[in-house]
């Protein structure tokens, strides 16, 4: 057998070698107890903090915006999509009933042309929605460059939000 080839066995077999040490070194020991994934990452997870609460908490307080948003084009939202994580204002809020809500339990209002852009701003990768059909299932999207409703008086671009309801647009 030529050398040539013998060096190149030899080297295929130091690097199946070491592939097979690391793979023994980097493999976690519940790997593979419970299936095709590491079992300890369950109790793990358990442990880590909540932050989200979910629309059914919100609904409790906030019935009158859940029941517009019901009949709405983001009726399949989560109130966290857009307010974020409110698992502490809705565990703590009505504690403060007819008070101010301290800043820590105070949610995101998004009301900036920036915050609907998110998911609305036009982006070549997305579906999109052809002749303005009606159709739940596609997010609609805006050219906020051409899309720029100027205010009379201030002659400032407009908000969203002051045309537009978030919760039934």
């Amino acid at each position: 057998m030529p050398q040539h080839i013998k060096r190149l066995i030899s080297a295929f077999a130091v690097v199946i070698l070491l592939f097979l040490v690391m793979q023994q070194v980097l493999t976690p020991k519940s790997f593979g107890k419970s299936g095709h994934y590491r079992a300890d990452a369950i109790p793990e997870n358990k442990l880590k903090e909540l932050h989200y609460a979910g629309s059914a908490m919100c609904t409790k307080c906030h019935e009158d915006m859940q029941t517009d948003k019901a009949v709405g084009f983001h009726a399949q939202l989560q109130c966290e999509v857009c307010h974020g994580p409110g698992l502490k204002h809705a565990r703590y809020a009505d504690r403060f009933k007819g008070k101010d809500l301290p800043d820590s339990l105070l949610l995101h209002k998004p009301d900036q042309r920036q915050d609907c852009a998110v998911c609305h701003q036009l982006n070549a990768a997305r579906i999109k929605i052809v002749f303005d059909t009606i159709n739940q299932s596609m997010i609609h999207q805006v050219n906020t460059l051409k899309h720029n409703p100027i205010d009379k008086k201030t002659k400032e671009v407009l908000r969203c939000i002051e045309c537009h309801n978030p919760h039934q647009p």
